[in-house]
Order: structure tokens, then C-alpha cells, then sequence
């Protein structure tokens, strides 16, 4: 790939013209892109939350190596902040917000099978602006701060990692791990058997810690993009999305990161400056009702 973002997909226009929307998208880490689409009936208003009205129908495009399928999911009652995709073809819908009823936390993980059946609920914490899985199934998250302040034991260590029944599996060791306590996670990305996650601890710089899911050990190192939508790393090259829409490459020499170009996006449509996810060395994006890939 060069360094000019190529477009993977765009959602047809006769599916626009009929009222279909993408509420939200991600990529599974094997390259998977996977966009939730559902009728304009359902969706509330640009940046409102939630960002539909329950109970809605959906289905999921994904696209991988094999082509282009699509799962119909029906009468579903959950809040689809974020999409993910676990190993044998199952689906995770997550609301960023957890809700409780009296002292009791409800989940807001949902899985589905491969054909859009229900197949289990996740507590997965409360505040949730990242989230990517990993090949093994692990869920990875970086909390903002209401979440790592408030009353959900599992925001409280910012940074967290859980399997697939909701259980916590790592998390930093505050007085070790971190050259802060997180306050905003601000993007996830996974490269072979390791785990990124970019929070920021007060207003005075960012971090990018990558965990080895094989050990839990991590490394810590600073940020070069203050708040980036997304990051992908490959050795000790990485490419950073801004929030403004510029593309930057740096090399990682030592603990800083040294910029070795840039590139202000010429796409189509307004960026999401939500989320992008980084997988093996591969930024994805989307921009208006474009997603779009570049290399680091």
C-alpha cells in the first residue's frame, strides 16, 4: 500500500436512497470491515445518544477475503456504540454507557452468532470510547473519565481487557505500568499477539501502551498526536489519524516517536472522528459513507 488512503468500500447509494444508515463500524483483525446498517426510521439525529430508538432491525455487511455477507439481526433492544468481531464469525454490539438497576449493573455486551441469533450478554463497564478485539477473542478497552471515576469496578483501572464471558483478564498495574492514571481513551489497535491503546492522563500530553496478551506484560510510551481518531503500528513505524484529518507517519526510535511524513486527507465526506482501528500495520477510516485503509 502507498500512503494515499485507498477506499475499501461505500455504502451503495440506492441503499441511502432507501434509508439505510451506518451507525457504526469496525474492523476484526484479520482485516475484516464489518458496517452496522439500519433504517433511517430508527436512527436518531446526528450526535445524539443513544443513537437509535429501541427496539430496531439491522444487519451487518462484512467484507472479507472470501467477498461481501450480510446478517440480519431483528427486535434488538441494545444501544450499538460500538461493533466488534469475535472468533468464528460472532458479532459484539456495545453500548459506551452501562445502566443499573439499583446496585445491580446490566450488561451492555451483546454477542451474536454468525447468523444474527442472540448468543449471550458481557458487563463490560461503564464509559467505554475504545474498544477493539484481538484475534483470541479478548476484548480490549480504554475508559473516559466518568467511567474510571465513577461506580463500575471495571472502568476503574482505565485501561482493561476481558474474554469473551465479560471476565477481566488484564489490566495496568497502576504503580508500574503507566506514567499516569487514564482519564480518555482515545483509540485501540492491535498488531500480531500485541494490543495498543492511546488514553491521555490530564491535558499535558498522551500515551500509546502496548500490552503482549501472551505474558500482560506492557510497554508505555508517549503519543505524537495529542488526541488521535486512530493509530497503526508495524514494528517501529506507525501512522496516526488527527482529529483535523491529517495523516502522519513516524518511526519509533527509542521511546519517541520521529515524523517522517504527513498528509491531509482529499477524501470524500465528513471523517469520523469517532474511531478508527489499527490492524497489523493498517489504518482504517471512514469518511461520509466511505471507509477507507492506508499503511503505516
Amino acid at each position: 500500500m502507498s500512503d494515499r488512503p485507498v477506499e475499501v468500500w461505500r455504502l451503495p447509494e440506492e441503499e441511502w436512497r432507501t434509508g439505510l444508515r451506518a451507525v457504526t463500524w469496525t474492523v476484526g483483525p484479520d482485516g475484516e470491515l464489518a458496517v452496522l446498517l439500519v433504517p433511517e426510521q430508527y436512527v436518531g439525529p446526528v450526535g445524539s445518544w443513544p443513537p437509535v430508538r429501541t427496539p430496531y432491525d439491522a444487519e451487518v455487511v462484512v467484507l472479507d477475503r472470501s467477498g461481501e455477507r450480510r446478517v440480519p439481526l431483528s427486535g434488538l433492544d441494545c444501544v450499538p456504540d460500538h461493533l466488534a468481531l469475535l472468533p468464528g464469525g460472532r458479532l459484539l454490539l456495545v453500548a459506551v454507557r452501562a445502566e443499573q438497576d439499583g446496585d445491580k449493573w446490566l450488561p451492555n455486551g451483546f454477542v451474536y452468532g454468525p447468523d444474527g441469533t442472540p448468543g449471550g450478554e458481557l458487563l463490560l463497564g461503564d464509559d467505554t470510547p475504545v474498544l477493539v478485539t484481538d484475534r483470541g477473542g479478548r476484548i480490549w478497552m480504554a475508559y473516559g473519565d466518568e467511567g474510571v471515576y465513577g461506580d463500575h469496578p471495571m472502568s476503574h483501572p482505565g485501561l482493561t481487557a476481558a474474554d469473551t464471558h465479560g471476565r477481566v483478564v488484564w489490566s495496568p498495574d497502576h504503580g508500574k505500568d503507566l506514567p499516569g492514571y487514564p482519564l480518555e481513551g482515545l483509540a485501540g489497535a492491535t498488531e500480531g499477539r500485541y494490543a495498543w491503546l492511546a488514553w491521555y492522563p490530564s491535558s499535558s500530553g498522551s500515551y500509546l501502551t502496548r500490552v503482549d496478551a501472551a505474558d500482560g506484560t506492557s510497554t508505555t510510551v508517549p503519543c505524537p498526536v495529542r488526541q488521535p481518531v486512530g493509530v497503526a503500528v508495524r514494528a517501529r513505524e506507525g501512522v496516526f489519524l488527527t482529529r483535523g484529518g491529517e495523516l502522519t507517519w513516524h518511526l519509533l526510535v527509542g521511546r519517541t516517536w520521529k515524523r517522517t511524513g504527513k498528509r491531509k486527507l482529499d477524501v470524500l465526506g465528513d471523517l469520523d472522528r469517532h474511531r478508527a482501528y489499527g490492524r497489523d500495520g493498517v489504518l482504517w477510516f471512514r469518511s461520509g459513507n466511505g471507509w477507507f485503509r492506508v499503511a503505516a
